[in-house]
């Protein structure tokens, strides 16, 4: 199995509506054949030093040529892109296979 993490913050001047509209749109990535799961969740604990990060995008897939499929897939390109680069203040991946 391989999972891909991403912990990222959304930029502070997006309105509420902009907010909802990237994360709906992220939500879609669960579409992709190749996803095994996938989970899109806003950090619980209060942001601060021991939680820098107010989003957590987890994505499982079967192996790292699956993981390949999806970050080349036409869908993904352009919600990361369109959506998400654009929306985004700062993140970090990992990905490991286990």
């Amino acid at each position: 199995m391989h999972r891909h993490t991403v912990l990222f913050n959304l930029k502070d001047e997006l309105s509420e509506a902009e907010k909802k509209r990237v994360i709906d749109s992220m939500q879609t990535l669960r579409t992709i054949s190749t996803v095994k799961g996938y989970m899109l969740e806003k950090n619980k604990l209060p942001a601060g030093d021991k939680a820098p990060y107010e989003w957590l995008l987890v994505a499982d897939f079967a192996n790292d040529d699956d993981r390949q499929t999806y970050e080349k897939d036409a869908h993904h390109v352009k919600v990361i892109k369109g959506d998400f680069v654009p929306a985004v203040k700062n993140y970090i991946i990992s990905d490991v296979n286990f």
